[in-house]
């Protein structure tokens, strides 16, 4: 509670000062931060930021200097309420408001990316290069996406075409921590109504260090490869995208470079710590490979009654293998001396025979919208969802089993303008299917939703929102018989799961002026038969036994964020303070972020431009049954950019340093935490960024 009241009261002061400064500004500077006239794809109609009645986060991925973070998930961690649950700098994901995984709809391409859907340590696999811009609606977006959007929606929209003959991006980037490379080659042109681009990256990534050394086998590599069609006249528009990619990553099983720091946990073992240095890392060796491919074609038709009919038609193959699991070495007679110094400098494909885990998981699907013509005081779009999967299982153990899956929901939304304010109605109905050898189940729901957006005299909006939700429970949930590697636990399932229900309040209030913005965001989200795994106290193999069980839980937050420029033209900065609480009967929920505290002072000097920010969380007490407590930390980072000017094109030179100071401490949702092993040490990054 002292940590909690000494960061409130710190960003209560901060705060507090913007009506100071306020009273200093210049009434022609502009606001930077927030663009509230960007339109938005990711709700029901095209309306701007200050226009819609849903509450939108958007980030411009054109306008971030990408070398702050080391991923995708990482980049939108400026958001407030957002965090990210992570095992190692490879595999990260975001959490919004508590809830993440199977919780959170992730469109990227126009379509659904199920690859992430398996569970938390499951990464989402997005490559940054050739993303335009996100668009994150917090809460139950179930009446617009369907099943699993209870948590909120994350859309990716693809890099927009050029309206130039021919344009090229070449980029490369640089990160000491683990002597990660990452190069981007990007070709753009149009010719009358055609345009196209093809766009790739590579990303090699070796094992990352912490304030204690270097954690094996953390390694990152990532092929890349975009290419997109578009066309566009009076009355059609037509978008074709493809994108293949393949992953290779390693994951840590064990905390072997920090025995110095818990020496005391180790007085039992049979082996000093030099033995325990000196023993066959490749042993312990395990690794992913993941092969994504998504091709989606989205077709929009303009009547001349300005109504719109829009098509988008999606397919995705996902495969994943791994090897190696920990309990399993049958190649440990061949590792000879050499294979014991482990180089880092390897490609990692040493490990030769079959995978443990081969899964293919394969997803078709089919998203119909038809706009009506818009009034003045009226707006109404009815669509369809359709989603069909398939998944089958290659190797000897396996995620989850051979399982058919079919989804179909109809939805109709309307948005009423009044002299008092702005209406959104919304109502859906959801039917899926699961189909397996003996095993059939069905699941249904009907969802509605209510939003009121009001201006506040040009000076501020105020939009209050009511939306259900559902989620039907995944396959892992339903049919887990055995031990799951990337958690350590023996996990079952569970078939009679049933429906997750979500109703969610949530307020928001923002005011602005021309240079500054303040809001707040106050939510509950109430959940009936919340899915989680319980503890039962016994071991299987060695392993602790968790059960798929289900519970009501009711999360409540609140989020501030202020962003301002100062009297001082080169002067600005960025404030927000989140708080969350999730309860179930009985306890608290599990990976439930704590009070994460950000702060950020940029500075512009022309076309060169400063940041000194701090990230802040709060010990984390209200621990889950199986949890284990998480100190207080404090990391702060510097970053640049600077725009440069080479035979009449620019080209742009960005660096940060993360970590600044090498803190050594723990995140609480990381899942590495739990095997002893830090975040990542202090990095140094430094990329430049060429377009001719």
């Amino acid at each position: 509670m002292k940590n909690i009241l000494n960061y409130a009261l710190v960003a209560l002061v901060l705060l507090s000062t913007n009506s100071v400064i306020s009273q200093n500004m210049q009434e022609n500077d502009t606001i930077v931060t927030v663009n509230l006239d960007e339109v938005v794809l990711s709700t029901p109609f095209k309306e701007s930021l200050k226009n819609n009645v849903l509450k939108v986060n958007k980030l411009n991925f054109k306008d971030l200097n990408i070398t702050k973070s080391i991923n995708f998930s990482n980049s939108i961690q400026e958001i407030p309420g957002i965090a990210i649950i992570s095992t190692g700098p490879g595999i990260s994901k975001p959490v919004i408001r508590g809830l993440s995984s199977n919780r959170v709809i992730v469109y990227n391409q126009y379509m659904r990316q199920e690859n992430q859907q398996w569970g938390s340590e499951h990464g989402m696999d997005i490559n940054g290069f050739g993303i335009e811009s996100v668009e994150l609606i917090k809460g139950p977006m179930s009446v617009l996406y369907g099943s699993d959007a209870i948590g909120g929606v994350i859309y990716v929209n693809p890099d927009s075409y050029t309206s130039e003959d021919f344009e090229v991006e070449i980029g490369s980037f640089f990160n000491s921590n683990y002597s990660g490379l990452t190069n981007n080659l990007g070709i753009k042109g149009s010719l009358n109504n055609l345009s196209y681009l093809i766009q790739g990256s590579m990303v090699d990534n070796k094992d990352f260090e912490t304030p204690h050394g270097k954690v094996e086998n953390t390694y990152y590599d990532n092929k890349d490869f975009k290419f997109g069609l578009g066309y566009e006249s009076k009355k059609f528009v037509s978008d074709l995208r493809f994108n293949y990619a393949k992953t290779k990553l390693g994951i840590a099983h064990g905390d072997e470079d920090h025995d110095e720091h818990d020496d005391e946990d180790h007085d039992d073992e049979d082996h000093d710590d030099e033995d325990h240095e000196d023993e066959d890392h490749e042993e312990e060796e395990s690794y992913q490979d993941l092969t994504n491919s998504v091709v989606t074609w989205k077709n929009t038709f303009i009547y001349d009654n300005k109504s719109e009919f829009e098509i988008i038609l999606g397919r995705s193959f996902n495969n994943r293998k791994e090897f190696g699991h920990h309990d399993e070495h049958e190649e440990d007679e061949d590792h000879d001396d050499e294979d014991e110094d482990h180089d880092e400098d390897e490609d990692h494909d040493e490990h030769e025979g079959e995978a443990h885990i081969d899964f293919d998981l394969n997803t078709t699907t089919v998203d119909l919208k038809y706009l009506f013509p818009k009034t003045e005081k009226s707006e109404f779009v009815i669509g369809s969802s359709i989603m069909s999967q398939e998944n089958k299982n290659n190797g000897e153990e396996f995620l989850i089993p051979d399982v058919e899956k079919n989804d179909i929901g109809f939805y109709g939304i309307s948005h009423l303008h009044t002299q008092g304010g702005d209406f959104m109605l919304g109502l859906r109905a959801d039917f899926r299917k699961i189909k397996k050898l003996s095993f059939n189940k069905n699941f249904s729901s009907l969802n509605a939703s209510f939003g009121y957006k009001v201006m506040l005299e040009e000076k501020g909006i105020m939009r209050l929102n009511l939306s259900s939700g559902y989620r039907a429970p995944n396959l892992s949930e339903l049919f887990s018989e055995g031990v799951h590697h990337g958690t350590a636990q023996y996990e079952i399932g569970n078939k009679d799961l049933v429906e997750e229900k979500s109703f969610q309040a949530d307020f928001s209030l923002e005011t602005y002026t021309s240079n500054s913005t303040f809001g707040v965001d106050v939510f509950i989200n109430k959940l009936s038969n919340f899915i989680y795994l319980d503890p039962t106290g016994n071991t299987i193999d060695g392993m602790p036994v968790y059960n798929y069980v289900q519970n009501d839980a009711t999360l409540l937050g609140m989020e501030l964020y202020a962003d301002r420029e100062t009297s001082l033209d080169w002067l600005s900065y960025k404030t927000s303070l989140s708080l969350l609480n999730g309860k179930k009967s009985g306890g608290f929920l599990p990976l439930m972020p704590p009070i994460t505290f950000k702060h950020s002072f940029n500075f512009d000097f022309g076309n060169n431009h400063f940041e000194l920010r701090a990230l802040a969380k709060g010990e984390k007490k209200n621990l889950a049954l199986f949890e284990t407590k998480t100190n207080s930390y404090l990391v702060v980072g510097v970053s640049g950019s600077h725009n440069l000017n080479l035979l009449d094109n620019n080209i742009d030179l960005s660096w940060s340093v993360n970590n600044l100071f090498d803190t050594e401490y723990y995140d609480h949702l990381s899942r590495l935490k739990n095997i002893g092993i830090y975040e990542m040490g202090r990095n140094i990054s430094i990329g430049l960024n060429y377009k001719f």
